[in-house]
């Protein structure tokens, strides 16, 4: 597990994979502890909303699918929207104060 934290919200937990996906996204490395700096907060969010914007279509196309195959293999695929939701909130409460985001294992 890796918890991201600031002092502007609670703490966020995620699963390692999916934790590491996002830091990917924003050009971090997922050491054992690493920070977004409040300077840095902008292009995260950018880079993390542009990859959710690339990820959209997938996600309607399989909702909208006739077949139940496909309907059941999309209720167990997260989107990537969904996923990044909690880290996305933390780092646009943290970017209005002005605060770093840290994480950690």
């Amino acid at each position: 597990m890796i918890r991201f934290s600031s002092p502007t919200s609670g703490d966020v937990q995620m699963l390692d994979a999916h934790a590491r996906q996002l830091l990917d996204v924003i050009g971090k490395s997922a050491g054992e502890r690493g920070v977004i700096t409040a300077g840095e907060i902008p292009a995260a969010l950018s880079a993390l909303r542009s990859a959710i914007a690339q990820d959209a279509p997938q996600h309607a196309r399989t909702e909208d699918a006739d077949d139940p195959d496909e309907r059941d293999h999309q209720a167990q695929d997260v989107s990537l929207g969904r996923r990044a939701f909690p880290l996305v909130d933390m780092l646009e409460r943290a970017a209005k104060n002005g605060k770093d985001v840290t994480w950690g294992v």
